[in-house]
C-alpha cells in the first residue's frame, strides 16, 4: 500500500478520524462546560489583541490604504487624507481601549 492513492485514502480516514475524536470530546463536555471552555477562549484571545495593539498601536488608513493621499475623482490632483490628515496610519481600536484605560 505505497501508492498514493491508497496513502491518500489512509491520510483522508485519519482527518475523519480526527475530526470525529474531537467531535467526540466536545459532545462529551456539559453545556456549561462547553460555555466556559468558549468564555476562556474568548478571553485569551482578546488579552493576545490588547497586546499586539501595545506593541503594534497603529495600522494602515482604510480608506487612503497607507498612502496618505486621497485622489479627485478624474484622478489627476490628490490631496491628504482627511481620515488619517496625510499620516497613511490610524490608531487600531485596542489602542484606543488601552489608552482610554491609562488616562483615567
Amino acid at each position: 500500500m505505497t501508492d498514493p492513492i491508497h496513502t491518500l485514502m489512509l491520510a483522508g480516514t485519519g482527518l475523519i478520524l480526527a475530526g470525529a475524536t474531537a467531535a467526540d470530546a466536545a459532545q462529551a463536555l456539559s453545556r456549561p462546560e462547553q460555555v466556559a471552555v468558549l468564555v476562556v477562549a474568548a478571553l485569551i484571545l482578546t488579552g493576545l489583541y490588547l497586546a499586539a495593539c501595545s506593541v503594534w498601536p497603529y495600522a494602515n488608513c482604510g480608506r487612503c490604504n497607507g498612502a496618505g493621499k486621497s485622489r479627485s475623482p478624474s484622478g489627476k490632483k490628490f490631496r491628504n487624507c482627511p481620515r488619517c490628515k496625510g499620516t497613511g496610519r490610524r490608531k487600531r481600536l485596542g489602542r484606543h481601549l488601552l489608552d482610554h484605560r491609562t488616562n483615567r
